[in-house]
C-alpha cells in the first residue's frame, strides 16, 4: 500500500481522456466552488506571490489544502483510493519518477556545437543547391512562394489550391520527391531546419551550467496511459537519419569511464496481442524465438523468398491492426494501394484467426458496459461506442480495440520501472535510471556495475508479466552514449 496519495492520480485513473483535472477546475465540477485563481493573486504573475497580502495567500493556499482534501474524501467514498492501478502503479511510479527528475541527464556541450555546425552547414548547401534548380531566390519558409516556384515556375503536377496558394504539406513534397529533386531538397530543408531550432538550440538552452538537462515526467497528460516527458520532451529526440541520430550522441554518462545502457522491450504489443487473444499462430511463433514480422510476411506473400521491403509491410500490418486500422489509412501509411492494404488485413485475420475473435468479442464486451480494461484492470469509457454514427461507432471501436494493449504495454513500462527501482536501491548502485522513451529505458551506468545491470534488469522487465505462455523479450545495448547504446 502507498505510504502517501495523489488525488490527480486518481481523478485521472477515472478519467482518462479528460483535459480538466486541475484542482479548480475540479472544485468547480465537483463541489460548485469557484477556487480563488494564482491570477487574481499576483495581478497575472506581476507580483511575486511571497510579495502578496499575507492575508490574501493564507486564503489562496487554504482553498487548496481544503479542496484537495474534500476531494480525497470523496474519492474515498467512491473507493477510488482503492483502485489497483493507482495504489500499485501510479502512486509508487511517483518515487520513481522523483529520482529520475532529480538526476537528470548529462548532455555534451561539445557534441550540440558540433551538430549545430553540421545543420547549418547542410542547410545552406540546400539553399544554393534549391535556387540553383529553380533559378530563382525565395523564401523556403513560405508555403505560397514554395508553391508557386513548383508548380508555376517549374510546372511540377498539381495539387490542391489553397486560399493562400497551392498545397505544400509534408505529404504533397513526400510525394513529389519520388521524381522531383527539388521536391526532396525542400523535405530536408525543412527537416534540418526543424533539428535546428526545435532540438539543438532548444537544447543548448536548457542545459544548466554543469551541462546537465532537466525535464518532468507527467502521468497524467497522455491519453494513452504512458508518461510524457515535457520541458523538454526527450521523448520526441530523433531517432532516424545520420544528422537527426547524431543529436542522442550528446547524451553522455556523469561518470568517469561511465556508459549508456539502454534496455528496450522488443515486439511488446505484438507479444501483448498474442497474451490476450491466445492466438494458436502468434504463441507458437513467439515460443521458438521467431521473427514475427518475417512470420507474418510469410502468411502475406505466400510462396515467396521474403524480401526486406516484405518484412517491412509485415510489420506496418502487425503493428497498425492492433490500432484498428483501415485499408484506406494502411494504404496512405506504407505507400501500397488500398486493394492490397485491404488483402493484407484480411489475410493477417485469416494466419491470426483468434486475433479477430478477440478484438470482436472487446467491442460486444464494451457495446454492453461501455468500458474496456486493460490486463491490469485500467478501465477506461468509450464515447460513442454505441452511436447511430457509423463514423463515430467505427471511431470508437478502434479505440476500444486499442486500449486494452496499449495501455497494458504503458503499465508494464511502468511497473519494470518501479522494480528496477527498487533493484537499485536495495543493492544500493550508483547507476542511474536517467530517461523512459517510450518502451526503452535508458540508464547512466556507473563503472563497475555493467555486468549486474546485464543480468538482473532484463531479468525484471521480461516477467513482469508472470506465469504466461510466452515470456516479454528486452534487447540492450551499452556505449559511451545514447546513440551508439543503440
Amino acid at each position: 500500500m502507498a505510504r502517501f496519495y495523489d488525488t490527480m492520480l486518481a481523478e485521472y485513473i477515472k478519467n482518462p481522456w479528460i483535459r480538466w483535472i486541475w484542482l479548480d477546475k475540479l472544485s468547480t465540477k465537483e463541489f460548485n466552488y469557484m477556487m480563488i485563481s494564482y491570477d487574481s493573486v499576483t495581478d497575472k504573475a506581476k507580483i511575486n506571490f511571497k510579495d502578496v497580502d499575507l492575508k490574501q495567500a493564507s486564503i489562496y493556499s487554504w482553498e487548496d489544502v481544503y479542496i484537495t482534501n474534500k476531494l480525497y474524501e470523496k474519492q474515498v467514498l467512491e473507493w477510488t483510493s482503492e483502485n489497483s492501478v493507482l495504489t500499485e502503479i501510479e502512486i509508487p511510479l511517483l518515487h520513481v519518477l522523483k529520482e529520475m527528475e532529480i538526476s537528470w541527464v548529462k548532455i555534451n556541450r561539445d557534441k550540440l556545437k558540433e551538430i549545430w555546425i553540421l545543420l547549418e552547414n547542410e542547410i545552406s548547401r540546400l539553399e544554393k543547391n534549391i535556387y540553383e534548380i529553380a533559378d530563382t531566390t525565395f523564401n523556403i519558409n513560405s508555403p505560397k512562394q514554395v508553391g508557386d516556384v513548383l508548380f508555376e515556375k517549374l510546372a511540377l503536377p498539381k495539387w490542391k489550391k489553397t486560399k493562400t496558394g497551392y498545397s505544400v504539406w509534408a505529404e504533397v513534397l513526400w510525394e513529389l520527391a519520388f521524381e522531383f529533386e527539388i521536391a526532396q531538397m525542400i523535405v530536408d530543408y525543412r527537416h534540418y531546419s526543424k533539428l535546428l531550432s526545435t532540438y539543438i538550440n532548444w537544447l543548448s538552452n536548457l542545459l544548466d551550467e554543469n551541462d546537465f538537462l532537466h525535464t518532468n515526467y507527467s502521468q497524467t497528460i497522455a491519453a494513452t496511459g504512458r508518461l510524457s516527458s515535457i520541458n523538454p520532451n526527450l521523448q520526441n529526440i530523433p531517432n532516424s537519419n545520420w544528422i537527426a541520430w547524431t543529436i542522442r550522441e550528446a547524451f553522455i554518462s556523469r561518470f568517469d569511464n561511465g556508459h549508456i545502457m539502454t534496455y528496450d522491450y522488443s515486439q511488446v504489443e505484438v507479444r501483448i496481442l498474442a497474451i490476450l487473444s491466445n492466438d494458436e499462430n502468434l504463441l507458437w511463433a513467439f515460443e521458438n524465438n521467431l521473427d514475427i514480422h518475417h512470420k507474418t510476411a510469410e502468411f502475406l506473400f505466400p510462396n515467396k523468398v521474403i524480401t526486406s521491403n516484405e518484412r517491412k509491410i509485415a510489420k506496418a500490418v502487425n503493428f497498425w491492426v492492433i490500432y484498428g486500422i483501415s485499408s484506406f489509412w494502411l494504404s496512405k501509411m506504407i505507400w501500397i494501394p488500398m486493394k492490397d492494404a485491404k488483402v493484407y488485413i484480411d489475410k493477417f485475420f485469416e494466419s491470426y484467426p483468434k486475433v479477430r475473435i478477440y478484438l470482436d468479442e472487446i467491442i460486444k464486451n464494451c457495446e454492453e458496459n461501455k468500458y474496456v480494461e486493460t490486463y491490469f484492470w485500467r478501465k477506461r469509457y468509450i464515447n460513442g461506442i454505441n452511436d447511430l454514427n457509423r463514423i463515430i461507432k467505427s471511431a470508437a471501436e478502434r479505440e476500444a480495440t486499442n486500449m486494452p494493449i496499449q495501455w497494458t504495454s504503458a503499465d508494464i513500462i511502468k511497473l519494470a520501472m518501479i522494480e528496477t527501482q527498487v533493484f537499485l536501491e536495495k543493492n544500493k548502485l550508483k547507476s542511474l535510471m536517467i530517461m523512459q522513451v517510450h518502451d526503452e529505458l535508458v540508464f547512466d551506468v556507473f563503472p563497475w556495475e555493467e555486468e549486474i545491470l546485464k543480468k538482473e534488469i532484463p531479468n525484471i522487465m521480461e516477467n513482469i508479466l508472470k506465469d504466461k505462455t510466452i515470456k516479454l523479450k528486452v534487447d540492450f545495448w551499452i556505449w559511451k552514449n545514447w546513440r551508439e547504446a543503440k
